[in-house]
């Protein structure tokens, strides 16, 4: 049996990550749709009137009203009020992002990384940047469901966050685009994946939370 054409593959894997993304999308769509409930006003029973010899009544209150139901609404966070830029690069061939502003820095693989042993596998270790340390760390489990992580080659660059603490492995850095909230599919704050800010619907490409990665990975929340 002959081995499948390398090309042939490469199609296949782009398919999953599409469908992927698309799943990400759909996901964010669900969660706008579901409607939170809003508490009903009770509106108050009429007062009791008593009158001279007569034994007073108490009416019964009106039934009240069943609970409405309102719409989630995704807000943009603060960085992403008009227009904003965003850091395209690949990690594991899925197209992701960082706001240029949470952003402090790129810079290439080293080709040596200090181990830390007994941490998660996620941890690569320690590098030197200008005299100070960032912790290495591969996010793709984070991101992308094991059994989706194709095989990929060693990552080139690092993407620095959290006021360069931290080093976010990927395969490549790419380019440098311009959007407007109105162009993003926002996640709402019941989606089911924090890591997700949201998902350029036109670029299909998603957008990392920088504030919640950079506080999971300091309170050792590795998924």
């Amino acid at each position: 049996m002959k081995d499948r054409p390398q090309k042939t593959l490469i199609v296949e894997e782009q398919q999953a990550l599409t469908a992927y993304l698309d799943g990400l999308l759909q996901e964010i769509a669900l969660d706008e749709a579901e409607p939170e409930p809003i508490a009903a006003k009770v509106a108050p029973g009429p007062r009791l009137v008593t009158q001279p010899k007569l034994v007073s009544v108490p009416q019964v209150a009106p039934p009240v009203p069943a609970a409405t139901l309102a719409p989630r609404q995704a807000m943009p966070p603060d960085w992403a009020q008009g227009a904003f830029q965003c850091l395209l690069f690949r990690l594991a061939g899925l197209p992701l992002s960082v706001p240029l502003i949470k952003l402090n820095g790129i810079m290439e693989m080293p080709e040596k990384i200090t181990p830390m042993p007994g941490h998660s596998p996620l941890f690569m270790g320690l590098v030197n940047r200008h005299g100070r340390k960032v912790k290495v760390v591969d996010i793709t489990q984070l991101v992308m469901p094991r059994d989706r992580i194709p095989e990929r080659s060693p990552p080139r660059n690092l993407i620095l966050i959290d006021d360069a603490r931290w080093g976010l492995a990927c395969d490549r850095v790419e380019e440098t685009l311009t959007v407007t909230a109105e162009q993003v599919r926002w996640r709402s704050s019941q989606g089911k994946r924090p890591w997700l800010a949201g998902t350029m619907i036109q670029h299909l490409c998603a957008i990392l939370d920088v504030d919640y990665l950079a506080s999971s990975l300091e309170d050792g929340n590795w998924g």
